[in-house]
């Protein structure tokens, strides 16, 4: 089997695809960036076995250019839309790093490319199917995507989530909550404070609900969705971790992993916004207000998410939080 791994670079997509190359598939990454995408899994013990087995392969494309994913899709199995920005989740207008025009036109580019390499002429006049041959999508979504929210993160990911269910294909869509493990630019980057800061600074008073999911078990639930398509077929799954904590017992838990004693420093989310107002025109914009709403923003799996999954993945365990966070142990 064969998959096309868009954001095959990214904290989870790189996750991912590891996955599958453990498990023996072959996965061709794509990347805007061929060469750094080769770097990237030269320098991994899986990527290196799976390039010397001809399991690897890299195509060089991006969601938001049509025309670069024709290429990419063609012969493959199965397709997972796990692209993320550069910078997320504060947006960049000027690049075209937006949630619209990557979650949501990057997806639409993807329906469109497979459209163009699959499909096929039936009986009816300017009507058409996909042929048998057409490639399983399998979307990344967020555990807030819904129709209704305030937020435009969460509904170009209800738009690409609808576009999917309606394109045709055979889909499965996955809704996570906040991810944390090595190399994620949010749990990591807090703590990054504690460093040479007294204090962990965050917005708002940390009482949000969350159940953060280690990003192994994100890998390894794509795994089983790729392996098994019966259960997964036409489903949309929320996946968190089995605890649902504030963020600033996260943040706590976190910190004692890591043996370092510092106070949460609630900052008020307008003054924030403020901060956010003034920084999103400093090079590299390091925060925008925006941004700050997302930080602070609730994101819980339901029991019924977790009932569903026991459902149809009952050898899918999570990990437990104080687990997942044991790689903090190489920090204190």
């Amino acid at each position: 089997m064969t998959v096309l791994v868009s954001g095959s670079t990214g904290f989870i997509g790189g996750t991912i695809t590891r996955h599958l190359l453990t498990g023996g598939h072959s996965v061709r990454a794509m990347a805007r960036s061929e060469s750094r995408a080769r770097r990237m899994y030269e320098a991994t013990p899986a990527g290196r076995e799976a390039l010397a087995k001809g399991r690897l392969t890299f195509v060089e494309a991006d969601v938001t250019a049509l025309a670069t994913l024709i290429p990419a899709v063609a012969d493959v199995d199965a397709v997972v839309q796990a692209v993320q920005f550069t910078g997320a989740p504060v947006e960049d207008p000027a690049r075209g790093l937006t949630y619209m025009q990557v979650d949501y036109g990057g997806t639409l580019n993807l329906l469109g490319a497979i459209s163009e390499v699959y499909s096929a002429s039936t009986a009816g006049q300017g009507m058409a199917r996909f042929t048998d041959k057409a490639p399983r999508f399998l979307y990344m979504s967020g555990i807030t995507a819904g129709a209704d929210s305030p937020y435009m993160w969460d509904h170009a990911k209800w738009l690409a989530e609808e576009a999917i269910r309606a394109s045709g294909l055979d889909w499965t869509i996955v809704r996570g909550s906040w991810a944390f493990g090595p190399g994620d630019r949010a749990l990591n980057r807090i703590l990054h404070y504690s460093d040479y800061l007294p204090v962990v600074p965050i917005f708002g008073d940390g009482e949000e609900l969350l159940t953060p999911v280690f990003v192994e078990d994100i890998g390894r639930l794509w795994r089983l969705v790729i392996e098994n398509p019966d259960p997964a077929k036409d489903m949309t799954f929320g996946l968190g971790g089995s605890e649902t904590v504030t963020l600033n017992e996260f943040l706590r838990l976190a910190l004692n992993t890591m043996r370092r004693r510092r106070p949460i420093l609630h900052i008020p989310e307008p003054i924030g916004k403020v901060q956010g107002a003034i920084m999103q025109h400093m090079p590299g914009r390091p925060l925008s207000p925006d941004a700050v709403d997302f930080v602070a923003q609730e994101g819980v799996a339901t029991e019924a998410d977790r009932a569903l999954l026991a459902e149809r993945f009952p050898e899918f365990e999570g990990t437990l939080l104080r687990e997942g966070l044991g790689y903090l142990k190489t920090r204190e």
